[in-house]
Parts: structure tokens; sequence; C-alpha cells
């Protein structure tokens, strides 16, 4: 294990900082008690198992892999396949403020993904990034800023407030980058297009250079009308029009040097804008083929905003636990991805989650959401997909990959690390490192959809499977064999799952024996004895055992990863003393510079995503007052690999 030579500074934040306080941390419920939180730290569970199918299907099998490359397999696909959408507006809470100082916990979590995956590819924008403006400087050294109420202008079902950032976020980006390999798709405003807003572009390009993955031209342009960034009538034809201006403002801008990297269209929601009807009937590809890089998708399989009327999160969940939900959201893209791929346009599924407006309590922050996201990014990368992102929507969501405490901790082991955040270690692991793996879709057990599994192929030959058991049955009485056709002399294992055995489990997930802990417990890294299980084998077959529910993936040779010291970490074992921080009286932060009860009640609907239409297709203490308030932060002072 590398570690950075940093020290862990802990700056006193007051006018700076948009602190929310409440009690904390919250108490597990107990009856006749009411969360009053964040969402994202919520411990209650209202949900139930789904049923088990009954006739449950075979639950010993055979797995016969085809060793001569199987043309069905989709392209090379990157480890870092499954990645993260960050919303815009988190950048410095999740980030860090500028190049000296950034998260360790942020460094840590990015460093198990690049461990097991490569460098990873990650997307800052969102919602936020629509009406992000980029300002010299901001009072008291901060590096981001919101502007909420009527000085707003329009905010949206999405209470969007308007987003102001200095460059020093765009240089913590290339700081990141530079320790990491991290890649970034950033978003270009099209919130107003007269002029075109494209000083985001003049500024990134020359800080962020090769670790630019590309841009995205607007944000789910179909709901600006909605959103009131366009009055009247907004059409598909408006729309393409106003692509076509800001392209031609970037090819005749001297300041932006490469104009050949965008993405679009990045609709997500209004049947009528489709990625298919903009492909077919209004000929997107062929017109903006010379300056797109990439076709963006955006897309969330439930639409929980208000607008769309309640969902059923038990119906939801029983939905989701099966192979047909991943089946339904690619064939929704099908024949988009197929024509996009045919013009030698990589498709990337920029942002995605459970539920739009923040998911689902109960599915989104619970073992069946780390379960859905691995299905549904092994059927894409199947498809040739090049990558996935989980969206990252902060406190106020349920469906967070990880996301700091509410309010700038001083005790580095404060962030929470949720369920998806271990799906996209598991995806990693099975992609590898290479950048030449291919995945098929083995429909095993006769394309039972709660028995899923995958091979993933390095030169051609299995390297590795991936199984997934949706069935949650504690009692082991719905766990399966899959007996592997392979003359090896042992295969090894390691699991995704959950203690207590259930995908309703919102703690106590691990990957291989370990875990990032529980709400407010972890600094980044994973904790625990990590387990990897040998199977024996016959000469002829390997049985493989998969309890339900949980992932499994099988490693076929020796060349499989094993856990090394080689990777950088980032110590945040230090805390201040208690000088030189500022000590806040609760209720004077909280109808301050925080949010109120009653305002984050306003706001717990907001979120990405709004106005869907199409959207089918463990410790716990108390709180203490007077709050310090303080942010904890790695300083570089320099790095050694």
């Amino acid at each position: 294990m590398t570690k950075c030579f940093i020290s862990l500074a802990l700056a006193a934040a007051t006018a700076r900082a948009a602190v929310s306080i409440y009690d904390y941390p919250v108490p597990l419920p107990t009856p006749g008690y009411t969360y009053k939180g964040w969402q994202a730290y919520d411990p209650s569970q209202p949900l139930q198992d789904p049923p088990l199918p009954n006739p449950a299907p075979s639950l010993d099998f055979s797995v016969e892999l085809d060793t001569k490359g199987n043309p069905q397999a989709g392209n090379d696909v990157l480890g870092s396949f499954l990645g993260i959408s960050i919303e815009m507006s988190l950048a410095e809470a999740v980030i860090g403020p500028n190049s000296s100082w950034l998260r360790p916990q942020f460094l840590n979590l990015l460093s198990t993904m690049k461990e097991r995956g490569g460098p990873p590819v990650l997307r800052l924008g969102g919602n936020t990034q629509e009406k992000a403006k980029l300002v010299d400087s901001l009072p008291g050294g901060a590096a981001t800023g919101k502007i909420n109420g009527q000085d707003a202008g329009p905010t949206g079902a999405t209470n969007t407030p308007t987003l102001l950032y200095t460059k020093s976020i765009l240089e913590a980006l290339r700081t990141s980058s530079d320790l990491l390999g991290i890649k970034w798709f950033l978003g270009i405003p099209m919130n107003t297009t007269n002029p075109p807003r494209l000083e985001i572009m003049e500024t990134a390009e020359p800080i962020l250079g090769d670790y630019l993955a590309g841009w995205q031209l607007g944000n789910e342009p179909d709901l600006y009308l909605g959103h009131k960034y366009r009055i009247g009538t907004y059409t598909v034809q408006d729309y393409l029009q106003e692509f076509q201006e800001v392209v031609d403002a970037i090819n005749s801008n001297p300041n932006i040097h490469k104009k050949n990297m965008l993405g679009g269209p990045s609709v997500c929601c209004l049947n009528e804008w489709h990625t298919d009807t903009l492909i077919d009937q209004y000929g997107y590809l062929d017109k903006f083929g010379s300056v797109l890089s990439t076709l963006i998708i955006e897309h969330y399989p439930k639409d929980n905003c208000v607008d769309d009327g309640p969902h059923d999160p038990q119906a939801n969940l029983v939905e989701f636990m099966n192979h047909q939900s991943a089946i339904g959201f690619l064939n929704g893209y099908k024949h988009s991805a197929d024509e996009a791929l045919a013009a030698g346009k990589p498709v990337v599924l920029l942002e995605t989650n459970t539920g739009s407006c923040n998911g689902f309590l109960g599915l989104s922050d619970a073992l069946a959401a780390a379960l859905w996201a691995t299905d549904l990014a092994m059927t894409l990368a199947a498809s040739s997909w090049s990558h996935m992102m989980l969206h990252l929507g902060g406190q106020a969501a349920y469906y967070n990959p990880f996301v700091p405490p509410p309010h700038n901790a001083s005790a580095p082991f404060q962030w929470s690390v949720g369920p998806p955040m271990y799906a996209i270690l598991a995806v990693a692991e099975a992609l590898g490192t290479s950048g030449k793996a291919r995945v098929a879709d083995l429909g095993m057990n006769g394309a039972n959809d709660y028995t899923p599994g995958y091979v993933i192929y390095e030169n051609n030959q299995p390297a590795r499977l991936l199984f997934i058991n949706f069935m949650s049955d504690p009692s082991g009485a719905h766990d399966y064999t899959a007996r592997v056709a392979t003359n090896a002399g042992q295969v090894r294992v390691r699991y995704l799952q959950a203690e207590g055995g259930q995908v309703t489990s919102k703690t106590n997930i691990t990957w291989a024996g370990q875990s990032f802990g529980g709400y407010f417990e972890s600094d980044g890294l994973l904790r625990g004895e990590h387990e990897t299980v040998t199977v024996t084998c016959d000469g002829q077959s390997c049985p493989v055992r998969v309890p339900g529910p949980s992932v499994a993936l099988v490693f076929l040779t020796d060349a499989s990863y094993e856990p090394s010291d080689s990777f950088v970490t980032f110590a945040t074992s230090h805390t201040t003393l208690m000088h030189n921080t500022a000590a806040v009286d609760g209720p004077t932060l909280q109808t301050s510079n925080g949010l109120d009860g009653e305002l984050r009640e306003k706001f717990k609907g907001s979120g990405t995503s709004r106005q869907r239409k199409n959207g089918t297709g463990s410790k716990f203490g108390s709180a203490s007052v007077p709050l310090l308030v303080i942010a904890a932060f790695v300083l570089l002072f320099a790095f050694s690999a």
C-alpha cells in the first residue's frame, strides 16, 4: 500500500459552508418514531422481500462455455464500465474545492475502483449543470455557491438552484485525475443558447487535457419546457436548431481546440423525444456525426417524480428482482444503440439509477439495488455499450453510491457508502484492467430470469463468470449450484451478499467479505478479512454455489485478482484540535446558511430528472450542540506513486 505524502487539514467552514443540520446522528427507528433526517441516511426498511418463484427454477444445472471466442459476445469494454454520475452542485462536497484540498474519502473510494477495473470514468453534471455559471471568485474563497428563490430564475419541477462555481473546481478534477487517472464527462449548459455558454469548454479543456472523456451538450432537453427553460412551445426541431447553433459557435471559437468531442442527445423521458425518433425521423446521427464522439442516453427505469403520480416501491422491488428488468431496459434503446454502433459512435448511459427524483426507500438503498445494477451493467456490456453511470444525487437521494455526512465533519469515518458502490466494485473486478474484456449473456438454466449469468472473455477465452441469484431466501433453500464445464483443477469465487440473506438488507453488505461499514462509518476504504472461496473441481466440471440472494464472480484461471498493497490510499486518520475551529449554535445555523426542516421538506422531492413520462422503460449516538462546523480535506504536498 502506497500512501501519499499528505496532511489531513481541517479548515474552519463558516460563511463558505452550505451546512444543513438536524439531530445527528439519527437513531434507529423505534415504535412511534418518525425519521426526520435526510433520505440518504434513512435506516428504516418498509419493504418485504419479493415472493419466491413457484415453482422454483432448477437449482442444480450445468453451464457450458464457448472456448472459440463466441462471436455473440459484445465489443471490448473497460473495467471502468460502471461509473458514477455526480450532480454538479455536489462537486465541492464530494471531490473538494481546489487542487490543493481534496476529500480523502472520495480518493479512497475511487482507489478501490481503480484497483479492480483501471482508471475510473466519471461524469460531473446533471440538472445543476444547465444553470451553472463560471465566476472568477466567490465570497470567503468558496469554490461553489447557489442562488435559490426568485433570484435563481426558472427552477423547474426539480427546484434546481443556479450554481456558481470557480475554475478551482475544474482544477480539483485535474488533480484527482493526476492521482488516479480519472476521466471526466462534463456538461455544456443549454438553458440559454443566445449566446451559447461555452465558458466551461474554454476553461476546462486546457485544465483537464487528456483526462476529458467528452462533453454532454445539454441535459435532458425534452424537459426544458417543463422546467421552464423554454416558454411557449419547444419542439424537437427547435432543439436541433439550437444544437446546431452551439456546434457552429464551438467550431468558430479559437479557444476550443477539440471540436468533435460532443455527446447527445441526452433525452430521457418524453416518448415523442425518444432517441429512436431523433435518429430515424430527424437524422440526428447524420446531422451531427462529424462532431459527436458519443451517443448519450439518460434513463431511469422508474419515474418517482411527483408529476407522474405515486409508485408502489414494493411492486417495483418485485419487478427489479429478475433479469427481465435489465432486458426490458436494453430493448428500449436497442435500435438507437445499434444505429450508433454502426456509425462508429460509442453508447454511454450517462445517468441512471433505480428511480428518478432520488429513488425509492427500501429498494434504492438495499442489496436489491446492487443486484439490479450489476445485472443491468453486464447486460449492457454484453450489448457493446461503453459505459453506465449510477447517479449520485446527494443527501436527499436514497440511491447514492456514496455520500458525505450532512455537515462538514472533523472525524474521517463519517461518510456513508450505499449498496450501488458494491455493484461498481463487482463489475469492475469482473471486467478487469485489460480493456479487452468481452461479455456474453450465458442464457443459463434455460434462460431463467432468477438465475442470470455471464461469461467474460479475455483473448477469446473464458476468463471469468458472473452469476446472480435474485431469489431472496435466508434459509438457503433457494441457493443454486452452477456446474461449470471445465478441466481446471479448481476455481476461485468471490461474493457480493448481505448478512441475513435478504434483498431488502440495507447494512452489512459485503464484497469478497469486506465492507465499507454502515451509515457515517466509512473513510472510503474496505474493512474486514478478504474472502475468496476455492472450489475443487473433478476434472470435468466445477460446482459453484450461488446463495440466494447474491452475486458470485468466478475466476477460471490463476490470473485472478488478488488484493495487494500496491494501490494508493489517502490517510484520513488525522483530526483537528479544538482550536481554530468555529462553534455555531445549532438553531442559529438551522435558520441561516443551512436548510431547516420546513425547507428540507419542500426540497425533499427535488433531484434529477423529474416530469418523467416513459418511466417503464450502524452505529448511532446522540447529537451534540453547539455544533462544531469543520471541513476535512487532503492537503497535497507531494505525491508518490
